[in-house]
C-alpha cells in the first residue's frame, strides 16, 4: 500500500487540511500533526475531516504524540500510526484561532452601571423652582396643603379668596391628573454580551431530509430556467455593390395557334431603348384561332436587365423582341409590364458584417441573463418555495448561466438592411437557508459544558468562502466563518412595574444590581420631573437599540 505523506502546520485550519488531502495523489495519506495544532483543538474538526476524506474515497492516517489527540481520532474513526520512536513535527507558531472555543469571561465594568437622565429644555425654569412645593419625594401626587383646623368662631371667608383657593385645587388636581397620564419615560439599556466564533466547512445536499446538526449538513435547493430572446438588428456594414434592375413581363403570341419556346437570356427591349433579358427558358402558349380571328395567348416571365444601374428602373413599358426583327414573329411576338422595374443600383450598400453578428449575439445574450434573472426573482418569491428556504443564500458560483443555441436570419456578407437573432439560455441555481446554517452554529456552540447553553442568541454574522458546486448531484460545500454573539434570557414584562416612581438615585440602585446591565440611559417627559411615571403603561422599555 502506497502512503503519501502531509505535514499539517500548527495554524492550518480544517479546511486548509481537507484541500491538501483532496489533492493528494494517493488515496492512503498519513496525516503527521505537530503539538498544538488548530485542527486538534475540536473533536468536530477531526469528525468533518473523516467525513470529507471518506466522500472522496481518500484513506487518512494520524501521526501524533498527543495522547488526547489519538483519543479524538479513535473516537471519530481515523486510524493512528504508532512508531518506534516519535519525531515530532516542529510547530511554527501558536494557533490564535480556535474551531470551536469555550467564550471569553464578561468582563464585569466596575461600579454602577451609568445612567443619564435627559430633559427637555424648553421647559420653563419656573416650573422647576415651583415643583417641590406640589410634590415630594415620599407622597408624590398629593396637595401639598390641608383645610384649615376647625374653631369655635366660624371666620367668613372672603369670596375673593375661596375663589382663588378653590382655583388652586382645580390646577393641582389637573397637575397630579396629567402627571399620571401624560408623563413619559423612555429607558434604554445595553446588555452584557459574549461572542463565539468558529470556522467549519458546511455541505449543502439536494435530496437531504433534515438538517443534520452534528455533521454540518443542510438541504438545498436547485432550480433550472431556461429562456429564449428573439430580436432584429440592423445592419451596418457597408459593400461596393452593382445591382441590375429587375420585375415581371406578360409575353404574348399573336402569330399562330403553335407554340414558342423563348431561351433564357431572350432579349426584350423597352420603349425607350433598355435591354432585359429572360430569368429562365419559357414556351408561349398557341394563340386560339376563332371565327377566323387570332386571338392572342400570354404568359408572365421574370426578366433582368442587361447591365446595372438606376436607369433601368422603368415604368410600365412596351417590349419588343430583338432576335424576330426582320421575320413575320417580329409584330406577332411581343410583352408588355404592369409594373416597373426596381432594384438597380451602383454604388455603396448595406450588408451584415461579422462585427453585426457578435454585437448581436453579445446583446441576446444580455437581455438572456436579465430576463432570467428576472423570472428567479420570482421563482423565489414563490410561497411554497419561502416556506421552505426562509431566508434563503445564493452563492454568486452557485449560480451557472449557459448559452445553449444561437441562430441567425441571414450570413456575414448578406445584403440586406436589417437581420434577426435568435438565441436560447438556461439558468442553474443551488440554494440554502441562510438559517439553516445559523441552527447549526448555534447547536455546535451550545453544547454542554458550554456556558453559552444558558444564554439567548442576540446576533450573527456568517462569511462564506468559495464553494464546490456539482450541479448534476445538486451538492454545494463551502466553508463558513461564523461569529455569535449571546446574551443572558432577559424578560422586561414586570420591569415597569418595579420602576414607577422611581428618581435618579434610586434607578442606579437598582440597575446596578442587574448582572446583565451594561448602560442604561433614561428619558423622561416633561423634562421637569426627575422620576419616572406613576402609571407602568406610561414607561418604555429598549433593550439593545441599534440607533436612536
Amino acid at each position: 500500500m502506497k502512503l503519501e505523506n502531509i505535514y499539517i502546520e500548527s495554524n492550518d485550519d480544517v479546511s486548509a487540511v481537507v484541500e491538501r488531502v483532496l489533492n493528494a495523489q494517493s488515496d492512503n495519506v498519513v496525516l503527521f500533526v505537530p503539538e498544538q495544532a488548530k485542527i486538534s483543538e475540536s473533536i468536530l474538526n477531526l469528525r468533518l475531516l473523516y467525513r470529507e476524506a471518506k466522500a472522496a474515497g481518500k484513506n487518512i492516517f494520524l501521526d501524533t504524540d498527543e495522547e488526547e489527540v489519538k483519543t479524538m481520532a479513535e473516537e471519530v474513526g481515523i486510524p493512528v500510526v504508532e512508531r518506534q520512536e516519535s519525531v515530532k513535527p516542529i510547530s511554527r507558531g501558536p494557533s490564535f484561532i480556535r474551531d470551536i472555543a469555550p467564550p471569553a469571561s464578561k468582563k464585569k465594568i466596575p461600579g454602577m452601571p451609568k445612567i443619564e437622565i435627559g430633559h427637555d429644555e424648553e421647559i420653563n425654569r419656573a416650573l422647576k423652582a415651583r415643583k417641590s412645593r406640589y410634590w415630594s419625594a415620599e407622597a408624590a401626587g398629593q396637595e401639598d396643603f390641608a383645610p384649615a383646623p376647625k374653631t369655635r368662631r366660624r371666620l367668613k371667608m372672603p369670596k375673593s379668596i375661596l375663589l382663588i383657593f378653590l382655583g388652586i385645587v382645580i390646577l393641582a388636581a389637573l397637575g397630579g391628573g396629567g402627571l399620571y397620564f401624560f408623563s413619559r419615560a423612555e429607558i434604554r439599556i445595553i446588555t452584557q454580551k459574549t461572542t463565539w466564533q468558529n470556522q467549519s466547512a458546511v455541505l449543502a445536499l439536494k435530496n437531504l431530509d433534515k438538517t443534520d446538526l452534528e455533521n454540518f449538513k443542510i438541504e438545498a435547493g436547485d432550480l433550472k430556467l431556461s429562456r429564449q430572446v428573439v430580436k432584429d438588428f440592423p445592419a451596418t456594414g457597408l459593400k461596393d455593390v452593382k445591382v441590375k434592375s429587375s420585375g415581371k413581363i406578360t409575353v404574348f403570341n399573336a402569330y399562330s395557334s403553335t407554340p414558342q419556346t423563348l431561351i433564357a437570356n431572350t432579349r426584350f427591349l423597352s420603349q425607350d431603348g433598355k435591354l432585359f433579358r429572360l430569368s429562365s427558358a419559357l414556351i408561349v402558349p398557341g394563340a386560339k384561332v376563332e371565327a377566323g380571328k387570332i386571338i392572342p395567348s400570354s404568359i408572365d416571365a421574370n426578366v433582368v436587365a442587361d447591365q446595372s444601374g438606376e436607369e433601368y428602373n422603368i415604368g410600365s413599358s412596351h417590349f419588343t423582341i430583338p432576335g424576330f426583327k426582320g421575320t413575320s414573329k417580329y409584330d406577332k411576338f411581343y410583352a408588355e409590364s404592369s409594373e416597373a422595374m426596381k432594384g438597380g443600383y451602383i454604388g455603396q450598400a448595406k450588408i451584415i458584417s461579422q462585427e453585426d453578428l457578435d454585437k448581436a449575439k453579445s446583446q441576446l445574450t444580455e437581455l438572456a441573463q436579465i430576463s432570467l434573472d428576472e423570472e428567479l426573482q420570482v421563482s423565489l418569491l414563490d410561497e411554497a418555495f419561502q416556506r421552505k428556504f426562509s431566508n434563503f443564500k445564493i452563492l454568486n458560483e452557485a449560480k451557472a448561466f449557459m448559452v445553449e443555441k444561437t441562430s441567425f436570419s441571414n450570413q456575414a456578407g448578406d445584403q440586406v438592411d436589417s437581420f434577426r437573432g435568435n438565441l436560447t439560455a438556461s439558468l442553474k441555481v443551488l440554494i440554502f437557508s441562510e438559517s439553516d446554517v445559523k441552527d447549526i452554529f448555534v447547536y455546535n456552540a451550545q453544547q454542554s459544558p458550554s456556558p453559552l447553553s444558558q444564554k439567548d442568541l442576540f446576533g450573527g454574522d456568517f462569511q462564506y468562502g468559495t464553494p464546490r458546486v456539482d450541479f448534476e448531484k445538486g451538492m454545494l460545500s463551502f466553508p463558513v466563518n461564523a461569529t455569535l454573539v449571546f446574551r443572558d434570557k432577559i424578560s422586561t414584562d414586570e420591569l415597569p412595574n418595579e420602576l414607577v416612581r422611581m428618581n435618579e438615585s434610586q434607578l442606579q440602585k437598582f440597575f446596578s444590581a442587574l448582572p446583565w446591565v451594561e448602560k442604561v440611559s433614561v428619558k423622561i417627559k416633561p423634562g421637569f420631573l426627575n422620576f419616572l411615571p406613576f402609571n407602568a403603561h406610561n414607561i418604555k422599555i429598549i433593550l439593545d437599540a441599534t440607533s436612536d
